[in-house]
């Protein structure tokens, strides 16, 4: 349980990690590629494994869908966006469709933490409220 309180540090530190001077920041990722970086820098950084993950791009105010498989357990769902992000929100649904989280905090590094999660396919609804222009975005599910 401890690597899943890391996970949620690592939430709030995402944008500081970004512009931390690496040699993958050296290059300077933007859009896909930074949402790449910052979903491998929570398990780079935190020990944390990633079970699965899904990414997309939408303008401002459009929502999206993705789908995660997950093992049974404590999971976090961590979602990212890229440099013309400024507000993104989640909402995390099971197997059933019954909404079992939702992080609509106004940042851009939504949260979800399940202690105890059921197996199975978990459906991510991303809404992006903060845009400039195409957003790309990023939910992964770790462990």
């Amino acid at each position: 349980m401890n690597k899943i309180f890391a996970a949620a540090s690592a939430a709030v530190g995402l944008a500081t990690l970004a512009l931390a001077p690496t040699a993958v920041q050296a290059q300077d990722p933007t859009g896909p590629a930074m949402v790449d970086f910052l979903l491998n820098a929570v398990s780079d950084e935190f020990g944390l494994t990633v079970q699965s993950k899904t990414t997309g791009s939408l303008r401002q105010g459009a929502s999206g869908t993705g789908t995660l498989q997950v093992r049974a357990g404590s999971v976090v769902f961590i979602g990212v966006c890229d440099e013309n992000c400024s507000d993104v929100d989640m909402i995390v649904r099971d197997s059933s469709g019954r909404e079992v989280g939702r992080d609509f905090e106004e940042d851009d590094t939504p949260l979800v933490i399940l202690d105890g999660a059921a197996a199975g396919r978990y459906t991510v609804e991303v809404q992006m409220p903060g845009c400039s222009g195409t957003c790309n975005w990023g939910v992964a599910a770790y462990n």
